[in-house]
C-alpha cells in the first residue's frame, strides 16, 4: 500500500505541474458535472491502485492532437479490469484538450477513487472509466430556462436540424459535426453532434438518436440545452458556442497571429437612453403620484451614498430602483443616481412608467410592482452590426470567443451575491476580451442567469457582428464586451469613500443652521458662492500666468487633480505604461468610461514645464483622424499633467524594433500607416488652422489605435509659423538624430521640408524594419540610408523589404515607397518633395516619380554643406557623440491661418 500512497502523490503532482506550467490564450476548461457510481469499493485496495495508474496513463496520452484516447487496464484479479476513455470536443484546440483532460483526470482521482464507474464532463472535454466495457452512467442534461415563443415550430426545426447534424456526425472521419441555421437577423440555431471515435457509424446514429429522443423530455421549447452520454452528445443554443468547422482544424496556429477587430466607440457619455410609458389606459397621472414619485427619487438618491442596489416603494402606488455598476464607489455611485433622477424628472415626468441608463447606473420607477421579475421589455443596444452575414473565418473566431465568454460571466454574475460578474480572457499578444455581466440584486441566481443568457442568445445579432465591443441593456440585467477594460477591479472599485475625504489636513468648514428664511439665503450666498468665485478666479489667474490671453480658452479643458487620481488609481503602478522625455505615462478611466493616458510631468525635469505649455497650447486647437486626441491638462501647485486618449497598440516602434510584434505588421497594414501619417503631416502643414512644424516625427512619436490607425504624438517640440514662411532658425537644436534633417541639425534651419526628411526615414523603416539609429554605432556606408541607396542603385530594391512581412504585397507599392522614402531624404531641403506632393504620390498609381539624388549622411564626417545657405544666427553643429535631447525652446506666438 505504501507504493499506491506513493505513485497516487506522484500521480497527482504531475498533474498539478501539468497545470502551472500550460499556457493558454483562450479560457481554462469549465466544469460541468460529474457522477461517480454507488458501487464502490473499500479503501486501500489494488482497485484504487489501478485507477490511478489507468487515470495517469489517460492524462500522459492527451497529447497534441490527440482528441480521443481508450485504454484498458489489467490488474492481478481479472475481475478487477478498468476500462477508460477521454473524449474533446471537436472544435477545442489540442492544448486546451490537453489541459482539460489533465483537470479531469485530477477530479476523478480526487472524487471518485472508490467507485467503480465515473465519469466527469466540462465544456471542452469528456473523462469515463468503469469495470465494465459498456457505460451504464445515465445521460444527463443541462438547459438555458429561457423559453421560445413558439415551441412547436422550434422543436420540428430542433429536431430536423439536430438529426441532419447527426447523420453528419455519425458518417464523418471524427464523428463530429455542427450547423447552423438562421432564423431571424437576431436568432441563430446552432447545433453540435459527437460520438467517440470507437463506434460504428450505425452505433454513433443509434446513441444519437437516443439523445435526441430525449430533447422534449429535457429541453422543450428552451433556448439552449444539451443531452450527454459518455459514448455520444448532443447540444444546440441561440449562440456560436463552438469553433465552425472551417477554422476548428487551425485554431492552434492562427489564434496567436489573428488580431480581431475593435468596435470603434465614442468618447463615452455619462448617459446613455431612456424609455418612457404609458401602458395602463385606466390609470391617471396626477398630482398625488407626482409627488409620490418626487419622494421616491428623493429615498432613491439618499440610499445611493451606502449601497449599489436600492429598491422601493412609497404606499404602494409607485415602485422604484437604482442599479450602480458593480465596480463603482459609493460617491460616484451617488452622483449618478442624482444625475439620472434630475434627467428622468425631465423626461418622463407625466409617464406611468420610465427607465434610465447612465454609463454607471441605471434607475427605474413604475405603477406596478416589477420587483424581483425578469423585464425584457426595453432593450438599448450599442454594437457594430453590419448588413453582410456572409461566413467569415474572423467573424467565426471573435463570435465563439465572445459568446462563450459572456456565457460564462453570466454564470459568475448569477451564482454571485451582488449578481455582478466581470471576466477577462488573453486572447494573444496584443488583444484581451474583458466582459461583464449584472443582473439587479432583487432577482434569484437563476433569473439572473435566465436573463442574461436571453441577451446572448436573442439580443445580439452573431451572423451581423461586424466587430468586437459593445453593450446590451435589459431593465433587470446587461452585458458589455470589449477589447480594452472599461471596469476597475473589485477591490479597486468599491470606495466608500470620495478621495477628496482623504486630505483630512484640509481646514473644515462649518455650517451654522439659522431659523430666519431670509439670513440663511444670505448666508449661503456669502459662505459658498463668493468662495467659489473667488476659487474661480484663482483658478484663472493661474491659467493666465502660464498661458497668458489663451488661458481663457483653456478653461474648459482642465482636469481637478482628484478626478485624475481616481482615474489612475492614485498612479499606481498596475496604471504604470511607460516613461519618456516628458515623465512618466499611466493608464486611466474617466469617470464617464472613456480610457486615458496621463502623462505626467517629472519634477526633477528642467525641460518639460515649457514643452507643457508649448503642447497644451499647440495640440488643443488641432484635430485630424492621425493626429492623437487631445482631452485635457491639469495644473496644480507642482503638478502639470497632459492628458490624451488611450491608444492601446502603443508607438509603432514597438511593432517594427520587436521580433515577435514586427510580424504582425502585413505589408497591407504598414502601407496603410505609411499613408495615414503622411495624411497627419499634411493636415499640419497646410490644413490645420496653424501650420505646424512637428521637428519630432519618429516611430515612437506615432501611436497605433485598436485599428492600426497611425496617429502623430508629442507635439511639445514643435513649432507655429507664419503662412506665408518657408522656414525658421533657431539657436538651440532639439529633436531625435537619426530623424532630423541635415541643415536643422548643421545649421539650426527647421521648414516643413525637416518634417519631410523626417518622414522619409520612417518610410524607409517602415519597409527595412530596421532602425536607422543604427547608423551611430557602424561605420558611414552600413547605415539604413546608405544601404538603401545602395540596393536602389544596383536595382535590387526589393532586397531591403523586411523579411518577416508575410503574405502577399504589391512589389509595385514598395518600389515606390522606397523611392518616395529616397526622395525626402535627399540632401538639400528644395530636392525634396512637399507634403502635398508625397500625398498624391501615394494616392496615384500613374504619377511619375522623379529620380531621387543621394542622401545625405550626416553621422559620421562631415557633412557636404555646398548649395545650403549659411545663417550667422544659426551656426550651432551637433557632437554626434552626445545624444541630442535639448529640449529647451520658447513659446512662438500663434498665428491664425
Amino acid at each position: 500500500m505504501a507504493n499506491f500512497y506513493n505513485i497516487h502523490y506522484l500521480f497527482t503532482l504531475i498533474i498539478l505541474l501539468n497545470i502551472f506550467t500550460s499556457t493558454n490564450s483562450w479560457d481554462d476548461p469549465f466544469y460541468l458535472y460529474q457522477y461517480c457510481s454507488s458501487n464502490r469499493t473499500a479503501s486501500n485496495t489494488s482497485f484504487q491502485f489501478d485507477l490511478t495508474t489507468l487515470l495517469s496513463s489517460l492524462s500522459s496520452n492527451a497529447t497534441t492532437n490527440t482528441q480521443f484516447y481508450n485504454t484498458t487496464f489489467i490488474g492481478n484479479n481479472p475481475s478487477d479490469t478498468i476500462y477508460g476513455m477521454f473524449l474533446c470536443r471537436g472544435d477545442v484546440p489540442s492544448q486546451l484538450c490537453q489541459q482539460c483532460i489533465v483537470n479531469a483526470t485530477q477530479r476523478l482521482s480526487l472524487e471518485c477513487s472508490l467507485s467503480k464507474e465515473g465519469v466527469v464532463w466540462y465544456d471542452e472535454c469528456m473523462v469515463w472509466y468503469s469495470t465494465t466495457l459498456a457505460a451504464t452512467s445515465t445521460s444527463f442534461y443541462l438547459l438555458n430556462t429561457n423559453k421560445v415563443s413558439n415551441t412547436q415550430n422550434f422543436m420540428s426545426l430542433l429536431f430536423s436540424t439536430m438529426n441532419k447534424t447527426s447523420n453528419e456526425a455519425a458518417f464523418g472521419d471524427k464523428k463530429y459535426a455542427s450547423n447552423e441555421i438562421t432564423i431571424s437577423k437576431f436568432q441563430t440555431l446552432y447545433c453540435l453532434a459527437q460520438c467517440t471515435p470507437n463506434l460504428s457509424p450505425h452505433d454513433c446514429r443509434t446513441c444519437l438518436s437516443g439523445l435526441i429522443e430525449k430533447l422534449p423530455l429535457c429541453c422543450e421549447g428552451r433556448v439552449g440545452g444539451r443531452v450527454l452520454n459518455p459514448s455520444c452528445n448532443i447540444r444546440y443554443e441561440f449562440y456560436p458556442f463552438y469553433l465552425s468547422n472551417s477554422i476548428g482544424s487551425s485554431i492552434d496556429t492562427t489564434s496567436q497571429q489573428i488580431l480581431l477587430p475593435q468596435t470603434k466607440t465614442s468618447e463615452h457619455p455619462f448617459y446613455l437612453s431612456h424609455n418612457c410609458s404609458s401602458n395602463n389606459k385606466t390609470f391617471t397621472f396626477n398630482n398625488t403620484f407626482k409627488v409620490h414619485l418626487t419622494t421616491l427619487f428623493s429615498y432613491l438618491s439618499s440610499n445611493a451614498t451606502k449601497s449599489i442596489f436600492h429598491k422601493d416603494d412609497v404606499d404602494g402606488t409607485i415602485f422604484g430602483l437604482f442599479m450602480c455598476r458593480g465596480d463603482v464607489p459609493f460617491y460616484l455611485c451617488e452622483q449618478c443616481v442624482q444625475n439620472a433622477t434630475h434627467k428622468i424628472t425631465q423626461k418622463c415626468n407625466i409617464f406611468q412608467e420610465g427607465i434610465i441608463w447612465f454609463n454607471q447606473c441605471m434607475i427605474r420607477y413604475s405603477y406596478w410592482n416589477f420587483f424581483s421579475l425578469v423585464d425584457k421589455s426595453h432593450v438599448y443596444h450599442e454594437m457594430n452590426v453590419t448588413g453582410d452575414s456572409s461566413p467569415k473565418k474572423e467573424r467565426n473566431l471573435y463570435n465563439f470567443v465572445i459568446s462563450n465568454a459572456l456565457s460564462k460571466v453570466a454564470i459568475v454574475a448569477g451564482d454571485s451575491d451582488k449578481r455582478y460578474g466581470t471576466k477577462s480572457l488573453k486572447l494573444n499578444d496584443l488583444q484581451t476580451l474583458y466582459t461583464l455581466g449584472q443582473c439587479t440584486q432583487d432577482l434569484s441566481s437563476d433569473d439572473c442567469k435566465a436573463c442574461l443568457s436571453d441577451i446572448i442568445g436573442n439580443a445580439i445579432p452573431w451572423s451581423y457582428l461586424g466587430s468586437v465591443g459593445g453593450r446590451v441593456l435589459y431593465p433587470s440585467c446587461n452585458m458589455r464586451f470589449e477589447l480594452f477594460q472599461f471596469y476597475k477591479e473589485i477591490d479597486q472599485g468599491i470606495i466608500s469613500h470620495s478621495p477628496k475625504e482623504k486630505r483630512r489636513n484640509l481646514p473644515r468648514t462649518i455650517t451654522l443652521i439659522v431659523v430666519l428664511p431670509i439670513v440663511s439665503v444670505i448666508l449661503f450666498f456669502v459662505g459658498c458662492y463668493l468662495p467659489k468665485r473667488k476659487a474661480r478666479k484663482s483658478f484663472r489667474a493661474i491659467l493666465r500666468e502660464n498661458f497668458g490671453h489663451e488661458g481663457a480658452t483653456l478653461e474648459p479643458l482642465q482636469f481637478d487633480w482628484d478626478v485624475i487620481e481616481a482615474a489612475t488609481n492614485h498612479f499606481s503602478n498596475k496604471n504604470f505604461i511607460g516613461k519618456g522625455g516628458f515623465g512618466e505615462v499611466y493608464k486611466g478611466i474617466l469617470l464617464d468610461g472613456r480610457q486615458i493616458a496621463v502623462k505626467r510631468l517629472s519634477r526633477t525635469s528642467t525641460q518639460g514645464v515649457n514643452e507643457f505649455k508649448n503642447e497644451v497650447l499647440l495640440i488643443a486647437k488641432l484635430q485630424h483622424r492621425n493626429l492623437v486626441t487631445f482631452i485635457g491638462f491639469c495644473l496644480e501647485e507642482e503638478e502639470k499633467i497632459l492628458i490624451y486618449e488611450y491608444v492601446p497598440n502603443k508607438s509603432l516602434d514597438h511593432f517594427l524594433f520587436d521580433f515577435q510584434r514586427t510580424k504582425f505588421l502585413s505589408w497591407f497594414e504598414r502601407y496603410n500607416i505609411i499613408r495615414g501619417i503622411a495624411q497627419g503631416i499634411i493636415y499640419l502643414h497646410e490644413h490645420s488652422r496653424l501650420k505646424v512644424i512637428h521637428r519630432d516625427l519618429k516611430p515612437s512619436n506615432i501611436l497605433l489605435d485598436e485599428n492600426m490607425i497611425p496617429k502623430i504624438s508629442d507635439f511639445g517640440l514643435a513649432r507655429i509659423v507664419e503662412l506665408n514662411q518657408d522656414k525658421g532658425n533657431t539657436n538651440r537644436i532639439v529633436g531625435t538624430l537619426g530623424y532630423i534633417s541635415p541643415e536643422y541639425a548643421m545649421l539650426g534651419q527647421f521648414s516643413e521640408k525637416s518634417d519631410v526628411y523626417s518622414f522619409g526615414v520612417m518610410i524607409l523603416e517602415i519597409i527595412t524594419g530596421k532602425k536607422n539609429i543604427r547608423s551611430y554605432e557602424s561605420h558611414v556606408g552600413d547605415s539604413l540610408l546608405s544601404n538603401v541607396w545602395r540596393q536602389w542603385s544596383d536595382q535590387i530594391t526589393l532586397s531591403i523589404l523586411d523579411q518577416n512581412i508575410k503574405g502577399t504585397y504589391s512589389e509595385y507599392e514598395v518600389i515606390k515607397c522606397i523611392q518616395i522614402g529616397l526622395l525626402c531624404v535627399q540632401q538639400f531641403p528644395d530636392d525634396r518633395p512637399t507634403m502635398v506632393t508625397i500625398v498624391s504620390y501615394l494616392n496615384n498609381d500613374f504619377n511619375e516619380l522623379p529620380t531621387p539624388q543621394k542622401p545625405a549622411f550626416l553621422f559620421h564626417g562631415q557633412m557636404d554643406t555646398k548649395g545650403i545657405p549659411q545663417d550667422s544666427s544659426s551656426s550651432q553643429s551637433i557632437n554626434t557623440c552626445t545624444p541630442l535631447t535639448f529640449n529647451d525652446l520658447s513659446i512662438t506666438e500663434f498665428l491664425p491661418r
